[in-house]
């Protein structure tokens, strides 16, 4: 059953994947287009779950061809952490949100028996109590 699921998430995540490029692509479009802009560019530390070469440089390359998004350096410390920039970041919460659930679908593939791992603390989850 289990390799069941990991076919159907192997087989879903290129879908998920494209329609990603194709939403951050009109929000991208929508700012060339209209007058002025829209954009608030951060630079954002983004800690992982990866343990591999693999893993990391697959998540930090779906995120690079994310339009509006680019990953600017690997830290290969424990976890690896991703320093990454947006065009977009109304609150860094949100974008760590957005990040990790990218996470979350390539851990899924990448690891069909050990499962995802639960997400790190960040400084803003730990400011509100979350863990």
């Amino acid at each position: 059953m289990i390799y069941v699921m990991w076919v159907l998430r192997t087989l879903w995540f290129p879908f998920y994947f494209g329609a990603e490029v194709v939403k951050t692509s009109s929000e991208v479009l929508w700012d060339v287009l209209t007058p002025g802009s829209s954009s608030t560019p951060a630079f954002v530390e983004v800690p992982t779950r990866c343990r591999t070469d693999f893993e990391t440089t697959m998540l930090a390359n779906m995120i690079s061809l994310t339009p509006g998004t680019v990953t600017v350096a690997v830290g290969e410390d424990t976890p690896v952490t991703l320093w990454v920039h947006g065009l977009y970041i109304e609150d860094r919460a949100s974008f760590h949100s957005d990040i990790h659930d990218m996470e979350d679908r390539l851990l899924a593939v990448t690891r069909p028996r050990a499962g995802v791992p639960t997400r790190p603390a960040t400084a803003e989850s730990t400011e509100r109590g979350e863990y």
